[in-house]
């Protein structure tokens, strides 16, 4: 039995593979956020299409009740309302510590604190307009029209906002609140990441969003937040305030 032409085949398929590859390994490295997007949506869609229904119906079906009722009380750490007024404390008595320092490096720290707690709000505030536009735009029904109505599809540019899912709005709070405070004050960023981990696997498994939401909200949260970074690092400053 002749091989050569199988061969043949193999060692250009291989070839072109490998040039593939290098292609993708150069516009990776200059375009890396260009490259992680697509990359995330590409993820996403795969997930969309094979992998998110059935692991809703393996959490819904199989989750312990203990389990289930320790990650609904922790998703609650994902509403928005908490780490905005956590920001506008911060910016609140920066500001007011500063006008009661007494020398100009005090005035300063407290100053950068101030300006460093507006970062974060415009982080939340900026990541969370981009995920309603991709809502809008992508018009997934949430998991709860999944179990009640046998819904599993996407309503594009529909009306009914409160009905879709993509991405996950509590997931991406929370990520862009922490990577602002990971910038800010990294003393503790493993606490930082652990609370992003918990709250934002908690939305996937209670079945409040879909796997894919969450990881569509955790990349909008971290690729606004540190696109922010570069406005507001500019001329040598700095957000940081621990040092």
């Amino acid at each position: 039995m002749n091989l050569r032409p199988a061969a043949a085949l193999f060692r250009f398929v291989a070839g072109l593979i490998r040039r593939g590859g290098a292609l993708l390994r150069r516009f990776a490295r200059a375009n890396p956020w260009t490259a992680a997007t697509l990359g995330v949506c590409l993820v996403c869609a795969a997930m969309i299409a094979w992998f998110d229904l059935p692991l809703a119906h393996l959490l819904r079906d199989n989750l312990p009740r203990e389990t289930f009722g320790f990650f609904k009380v922790l998703t609650d750490i994902g509403l928005s309302g908490l780490w905005y007024v956590l920001a506008a404390a911060l910016l609140l008595g920066g500001r007011i510590l500063a006008g009661f320092s007494s020398t100009i490096a005090r005035h300063d720290q407290f100053m950068n604190l101030a300006r460093s707690a507006w970062f974060m709000v415009v982080a939340m505030a900026t990541s969370a307009a981009a995920v309603q536009l991709i809502k809008f735009a992508v018009g997934r029904y949430r998991p709860r029209y999944l179990f009640d109505e046998g819904l599993y599809g996407l309503d594009p540019f529909g009306v009914h906002m409160g009905m879709y899912s993509f991405p996950s709005g509590h997931t991406q709070t929370v990520v862009a609140a922490m990577t602002a405070l990971t910038l800010i004050y990294p003393r503790y960023n493993l606490l930082y990441v652990l609370v992003a981990v918990l709250v934002g696997s908690s939305r996937a498994l209670t079945t409040i969003h879909y796997p894919s939401d969450v990881l569509m909200g955790a990349y909008v949260g971290f690729a606004v937040t540190m696109w922010l970074r570069r406005l507001f690092e500019r001329n040598g400053r700095t957000l940081r305030v621990d040092r």
